[in-house]
């Protein structure tokens, strides 16, 4: 009672405590934003992922400068299995358009077009008909494990919709990069119980380039479990083709020490390194903000023959000759230091790439 009493009447206390707390106000709202990251919403969606049982039918949606490719696929999850789909449909392919100067000339290739087309279109035909009798993983968007970085290198947001998707009620989680040149992620997801229902991927200038969504979707565990025994003949574990592996062991498998680069994107790091079935010489380092990575295969395999891209005349970098390929927002990067030979690709910037790509070959002379 001597203390309630005391912290009333003393007005220099009052003065004190009113000080504090307006401090500690300040430090809370000027605290990074990472504080605040809505984790919880990001666990209950990867948690939806491997724990509710589901099967239905989603289409999905690539947008690049080469044209758009849209098919359905079939999706089962017979928690708690791994889910699975299957290609039904191929609902627009890809075209290419080519520009010149004459008519006459223009006319050769757009019947040199036609006819590549035609032949890319069998062949294109031949593998979907064989695709479409198979069966593969579905992979997360995102996994438990990546939650902490992706809240690091990510603003979170999550608000209500008043969207219905395939007849359920949704909210949206929409992930917003810290840096520059990375993707934005809306993700649509049940009310109910967190199931993933609508995904968008928008390029940095806010493009869309990638969107999969549920046109039919059921939870009926009974559904599922009935249709899971009509599939499971057809579905097949797919064979595991790389393993985790320790650096040591990577060098052993190399028989020299692994190159890591010096230079990393902000908020990256090395989250896995594997190595290779049937390769017996080469090993896959895997670097990653939580959603976006990038690759680095080393390899003392000796190769006999190149590719096309490779017979192409290369850049030099740090005095290196670097191969360089794009396919859509893909970057791909190959060349030799010593007796390692180097595979980089990833859907990063150009720049960022480059800059990795110096730091393994600076790294590299300094060995």
């Amino acid at each position: 009672m001597r203390i309630n009493k005391y912290s009333i009447f003393h007005k220099d206390f009052r003065v004190r405590l009113s000080l504090f707390g307006n401090a500690v106000l300040v430090l809370l709202l000027s605290a990074p934003h990472t504080l605040f990251a809505d984790t919880s919403t990001l666990e209950r969606i990867a948690e939806a992922e491997s724990e509710v049982s589901y099967i239905g039918v989603r289409l999905k949606t690539f947008i690049s400068p080469r044209g758009t490719r849209s098919f359905e696929e079939l999706i089962i999850h017979n928690a708690p299995e791994v889910p699975y789909a299957k290609e039904l449909s191929v609902v627009g392919e890809r075209k290419s358009f080519n520009s010149s100067g004459s008519d006459e000339r223009g006319d050769d290739n757009r019947r040199d077009n036609r006819r590549r087309d035609r032949d890319r279109n069998d062949r294109n035909g031949r593998e979907r008909s064989h695709e479409h009798s198979k069966w593969r993983q579905v992979k997360s968007l995102f996994s438990t494990e990546d939650i902490e970085l992706i809240a690091q290198n990510y603003n979170l947001e999550t608000s209500e919709s008043t969207e219905k998707i395939a007849n359920y009620d949704t909210d949206i989680l929409t992930i917003t990069p810290k840096f520059a040149g990375r993707a934005t992620y809306r993700i649509f997801f049940a009310r109910e119980n967190g199931v993933t229902l609508r995904t968008e991927a928008l390029d940095p200038e806010g493009v869309l380039r990638a969107m999969s969504v549920y046109t039919r979707l059921s939870f009926d565990l009974e559904a599922v479990e009935k249709k899971w025994k009509v599939f499971q003949e057809e579905i097949k574990p797919e064979p595991q083709r790389s393993y985790v592996i320790s650096l040591a062991d990577g060098a052993k498998i190399l028989k020299t020490k692994p190159i890591q680069p010096e230079y990393l994107p902000p908020g990256f790091q090395l989250q896995d390194v594997r190595s290779i079935k049937d390769r017996e010489h080469t090993i896959h380092l895997i670097y990653t903000d939580g959603l976006l990575g990038f690759s680095i295969f080393e390899t003392t395999e000796k190769h006999a023959g190149r590719s096309s891209r490779q017979r192409s005349k290369p850049d030099m970098i740090e005095g290196t000759p670097v191969h360089k390929h794009q396919r859509g927002p893909t970057h791909a990067f190959s060349w030799s230091s010593g007796d390692i030979r180097f595979f980089l690709f990833g859907a990063m910037p150009a720049s960022e790439m480059e800059k990795v790509v110096e730091s393994i070959i600076h790294k590299s002379k300094k060995k």
